[in-house]
C-alpha cells in the first residue's frame, strides 16, 4: 500500500483509496459494514472511498467525488519540504 500526498489549501494529508479489505489498516467490519473508527464514531466506507489521515493522525473516510473536489495531489518533493522542521529562515 503506497500513501500519496495531497493538500487542501494549506493543509497536508495522507490518503489511501480503499477498494477492498487490506487496503488500509483502519478499515474494519462493524455490524456487517466496512467502517473506520473516527473521533465522531464509526463511519462507513465503500469501494473507491478515500481514507484520509489529517495532521492530527486520525483517519476518516471520504467519498471519491468530494475528495477530488477538495484536494489536489502534491509532488513528493513538495510534501517532503512541508514535513521538514521549520527554521527561522523558512
Amino acid at each position: 500500500m503506497t500513501q500519496i500526498n495531497f493538500r487542501k489549501r494549506n493543509c497536508f494529508v495522507n490518503a489511501v483509496q480503499w477498494f477492498e479489505p487490506g487496503d488500509h489498516a483502519a478499515v474494519e467490519t462493524q455490524d456487517g459494514k466496512w467502517c473506520v473508527a473516527t473521533q465522531e464514531g464509526w463511519r462507513t466506507v465503500g469501494p473507491g472511498d478515500w481514507i484520509v489521515t489529517g495532521e492530527d493522525g486520525n483517519p476518516f473516510p471520504m467519498n471519491n467525488h468530494l475528495f477530488l473536489t477538495l484536494y489536489e495531489r502534491v509532488p513528493q518533493a513538495e510534501a517532503d519540504r512541508s514535513e521538514a522542521p521549520r527554521t527561522a529562515d523558512s
